[in-house]
């Protein structure tokens, strides 16, 4: 498939960003992901899966130390750790 890189941006800029710290080895990650599959369909979101066995020199300098870890946003350091509801997903991409 080929990605022409003004549609993929139109895409991303029209969307909140967050992102999702997991390990394939993690239980409550595997949950996370199920979970976030559901919300993705409702909702204008664009979650980044970021695998912590792939990057962790990135999870190092963003102080991931819990999995898994939602970061919201950036700016006012909201980040989630451990099992999240998908209640209190929604609950915190309506604040942003």
């Amino acid at each position: 498939m080929i990605i022409l890189k003004n549609n993929i941006l139109s895409k991303i800029n029209n969307k909140k960003k967050i992102l999702i710290f997991f390990a394939n080895w993690c239980f409550p990650c595997n949950i996370l992901k199920k979970n976030i599959k559901k919300i993705e369909k409702k909702i204008n979101v664009l979650f980044f899966l970021i695998n912590i066995e792939n990057h962790k020199e990135y999870c190092l300098k963003l102080g991931v130390k819990y999995l898994p870890t939602i970061i919201f946003d950036f700016k006012k350091k909201k980040i989630l750790n451990g099992i999240i509801t998908i209640k209190n997903i929604l609950k915190e991409i309506n604040n942003i």
